[in-house]
């Protein structure tokens, strides 16, 4: 291979790309030959030129910056959803500790808004009360109502949905004040015969954005589909 490589050099015929994959080929090249080190020089973006040692001493810093970089944004990371972890775990618990429906709801609207910076909540359950109640709540919109039409594809998919909602959607949720909301997440609620909605609006267009992390969102629904479980008649 030596040899080919010297006859080579003496046809003139050696490129840059030759140079790089020999270089590639015997990573001990600078180890034999040290003294090159110190004479080759290496344009620099100011203008200067520098050592070739120099030149990989600034290119591992730099690495080594991009690297640390990255570590803290990952730690940073870890540190916001153990505290959202957290929360969760909190809601969780104060929901079932809540005596009955009109207290579930209650405590969902203010610990969202509370500690999830939640500016609009709202719950539709597209079923009847299990219990009697002459005023079992808004959140009860009932079996048959004709605005479940509106959110049957999302129930049916199981998968949150955020973005801008269609204004129909946005009314059934927020009634007065529907129009301040630009963004919004839609989670579905499941049961055994039922469905329901779970809504978080915000006047933010870009708070719940298409393509947002759903999982924990995901996580939620299936929460409080469970805790309003016992509250509601299955079919």
């Amino acid at each position: 291979m030596k040899d080919t490589e010297d006859e080579t050099v003496r046809a003139g015929a050696l490129t840059a790309d030759m140079v790089a994959e020999f270089l590639r080929r015997h990573p001990d090249f600078f180890d034999r030959h040290h003294e090159l080190l110190a004479e080759l020089q290496i344009p620099h973006a100011s203008g200067a030129a520098v050592s070739l040692v120099q030149r990989q001493v600034a290119v591992l810093r730099e690495q080594n910056e991009q690297s640390r970089k990255r570590l803290r944004e990952l730690i940073d990371i870890a540190r916001r959803n153990e505290e959202l972890a957290t929360r969760m775990h909190l809601l969780a618990l104060q929901l079932m500790d809540a005596a009955e429906p009109r207290d579930i709801f209650a405590t969902l609207y203010e610990n969202l808004r509370r500690n999830f910076n939640a500016e609009r909540v709202s719950v539709r359950l597209f079923a009847e009360p299990a219990f009697v109640d002459s005023c079992a709540g808004d959140e009860f919109a009932g079996s048959t109502a004709k605005e479940l039409v509106l959110f049957k594809s999302i129930i049916e998919k199981r998968k949150p949905l955020s973005g801008k909602l269609k204004r129909q959607q946005q009314v059934c949720l927020f009634g007065d004040g529907a129009d301040d909301i630009k963004s919004a997440v839609m989670i579905p609620l499941q049961g055994r015969g039922w469905g329901g909605i779970l809504a978080i609006g915000s006047s933010n267009p870009e708070r719940f954005h298409e393509g947002l992390g759903v999982e924990l969102l995901r996580n939620l629904g299936e929460m409080l589909s469970l805790i309003v479980k016992p509250w509601v008649k299955e079919t």
